[in-house]
């Protein structure tokens, strides 16, 4: 091998070996990399905490008059705090769950149509139950009416005080009752019909409709 030619193989074995370790280090010369799938963005959780004052309390906002009508027709009137100043809800309209979040402002009523019992406990005498509203009406005052099916606990409204000249008082729209082995209940309420779970009676003392003027 003369010399011109060992020129031209020392030429051709330093090109091999540059492209060669660009080709290893660099992706873009190298194997093709199957690339990363992105990370989906976090959606925002929906904001369900409740108004806190400047101390952090809990903030009960002002009060609101309302009208309580109770299951054997009493109505019982004044101020009251209970409950959040906003409630969020889902209802089906035509088949579809939608959620919503009305102002308290905004509410005109809300009606208890049924009521779920809840087993709490087996004793001795019988069965004891928690009645607790299962379906509710919420009516807004330009007269919307929103069904939901998950009654009031979650909208802070199972316990009612309520402030007027009489003076101070807590009314509830659920109660605790007692199934004797005979299938009678304590209250003396009837038994119930269709689904054994579910009755559209109530309690007289238990509220059944709460109104915001």
């Amino acid at each position: 091998m003369d010399k011109g030619q060992n020129m031209d193989y020392l030429l051709r074995l330093r090109l091999f070996l540059w492209f060669g370790t660009l080709g290893f280090l660099s992706p873009a010369f190298g194997e093709p990399r199957i690339p990363k799938e992105p990370s989906l963005p976090s959606l925002p959780s929906e904001e369900t905490k409740e108004p806190r004052n400047a101390r952090g309390d809990k903030d009960s906002g002002e009060p609101k008059v309302l009208n309580l009508t109770l299951c054997d027709g009493r109505t019982v009137r004044g101020e009251s705090t209970s409950g959040s100043q906003s409630i969020f809800f889902e209802h089906t309209k035509d088949g579809i769950l939608y959620k919503k979040k009305l102002n308290v402002n905004e509410l005109d009523s809300i009606k208890m149509d049924t009521w779920e019992l809840k087993l709490k406990r087996e004793e001795k005498k019988g069965t004891t139950y928690e009645v607790v509203p299962k379906k509710i009406r919420i009516r807004t005052k330009n007269g919307e009416v929103f069904y939901k099916e998950t009654g009031v606990s979650d909208l802070k409204l199972l316990n009612i005080e309520i402030k007027n000249n009489n003076g101070e008082t807590t009314l509830f729209t659920y109660w605790v009752d007692l199934k004797f082995p005979d299938g009678k209940w304590y209250s003396g309420l009837p038994a119930t019909k269709g689904d054994p779970l579910v009755r559209e009676d109530c309690l007289k003392d238990v509220v059944r409709m709460i109104e915001w003027e």
